[in-house]
């Protein structure tokens, strides 16, 4: 029985489940496509690790249905499933992850891409933790397939554990279903054919708390072989999408939760206005708001402690609005999502915002002190950006440590390759002022 209690307490002390010592979040999703952007490419090595906690890569994928994916990501996911059994965990960009030559490093590994980075990375910021992330937008209709029979869920988990124990740089597994109970780019509750039913949702519930029971097991027993902590976290939809996961049972198992409060408006859509406010305001579109979405997950049963609040490194945009250059309402719309952006219509990252869209573009900034927001306004154009700078990200980091939250972080780093945003987050979170 002894030799069983110290078993126990050995992985509970390796888990790390407890939180109250542990430092605030800087996080970063780190896009493994963005080295091939002709106008700012951006690499492991701009990565500012002194300023960061956590690097989440971004995507790696399961074999599985991918039909909402392009050609060229259905390809990468058949060749890389290539006598794999199903559900199995794979990379699927494995030329941008270990093949490419991003540079020479001092580190002994047999692969050379991010992956190599990554490794180097780690060897000289070796507090750094650096997770694989499962899904996104459009990888994540695998798990709705894997979701149905729990032999899946085992696979995918003990596949997800073996992948990164073969890179020791890893230090856990971060998912990003999006999302259990639907809502994602293959279950939208829009689209009668797509819509899960009461029944899937249901499934799809208890599922994920399979899924992240499972993965904790296998990294359980990783971590008693190498001695190391790994780390266990999952992005989380806003609204009612934040609902529809059993957080009393699953959020003792996971790390962090990193809540993507952005994205709240976009092209997708006429409606217009702030796409990350930090404050919903009786202006806001259906009151959205960090803030309310926030406390809907602490009030769904996550716990603010493991939360982490989210900012975005790009913003949106639209043209043909009726916006007369006073502050946003909840009556805003426009003609359609801006037809421009930064490689993606009606997209535009930060650092694109700040060269390209300024007062000689004939853009004037404005900011909404209320929600906590900037936007920019084109009156010849009529075009409207929301976006985050240093001021709204500095609110929402002082915000997240008031409110006594894990830390912050933001979708994506590259959308910032001079740091300016990052120094902030960084900044704020490392200061001496003590969380609530």
């Amino acid at each position: 029985m002894k030799k069983l209690a110290l078993s126990a307490a050995a992985i509970a002390a390796l888990s790390g489940q407890a939180v109250a010592d542990q430092p605030s979040v800087v996080g970063g999703y780190f896009a493994d496509w963005q080295y091939q952007n002709q106008q700012n490419p951006y690499t492991v090595k701009d990565i500012p690790a002194d300023k960061l906690t956590h690097v989440i890569y971004a995507f790696l994928s399961m074999c599985g249905p991918h039909t909402g994916a392009s050609e060229a990501v259905r390809k990468q996911v058949t060749a890389a499933c290539k006598d794999k059994e199903p559900f199995s965990a794979i990379v699927v960009d494995q030329q941008a992850a270990l093949h490419h030559d991003f540079g020479e490093v001092s580190v002994n590994v047999p692969y050379n891409g991010h992956f190599a980075q990554l490794a180097e990375l780690k060897k000289t910021h070796p507090d750094l933790k650096i997770l694989p992330s499962f899904g996104g937008w459009t990888m994540s209709e695998p798990f709705h397939a894997m979701a149905k029979d729990d032999a899946s869920i085992k696979q995918f988990a003990k596949s997800a554990v073996e992948l990164i124990a073969q890179y020791d740089f890893f230090d856990g597994i971060d998912l990003d279903w999006e999302y259990p109970g639907g809502g994602g780019l293959t279950t939208s509750p829009w689209n009668p054919d797509t819509k899960l039913t009461d029944e899937e949702m249901a499934l799809e519930k208890q599922a994920f708390t399979t899924l992240v029971t499972e993965i904790r097991r296998e990294l359980d027993k990783l971590q008693l072989e190498t001695k190391r902590n790994y780390e266990l976290s999952t992005a989380v939809g806003v609204g009612p999408k934040a609902t529809q996961i059993d957080w009393a049972t699953a959020a003792p198992k996971l790390t962090n939760m990193f809540a993507m409060t952005y994205d709240f408006l976009g092209g997708w859509g006429t409606q217009t206005g702030h796409l990350t406010n930090l404050h919903a305001t009786e202006r806001s579109w259906w009151g959205m708001g960090a803030d309310v979405f926030v406390n809907q997950m602490i009030e769904a049963g996550v716990p603010k402690e493991k939360l982490v609040l989210g900012a975005a490194f790009y913003g949106r945009g639209w043209e043909g609005t009726t916006f007369d250059g006073g502050l946003p309402t909840s009556d805003l719309s426009s003609e359609k999502g801006a037809s421009f952006g930064s490689g993606e219509a009606g997209y535009f990252m930060y650092w694109d915002l700040m060269k390209n869209y300024q007062s000689e573009q004939g853009y004037t900034y404005n900011y909404d002190e209320d929600s906590q927001a900037p936007y920019l306004w084109n009156p010849e154009k009529k075009v409207f950006i929301s976006f985050d700078d240093q001021r709204s990200v500095r609110a929402k980091a002082e915000w997240a440590k008031e409110q006594g939250l894990a830390g912050i972080f933001t979708w994506e780093l590259s959308g910032d390759p001079d740091n300016e945003l990052t120094a902030v987050m960084s900044e704020v979170m490392n200061s001496k002022v003590a969380k609530k």
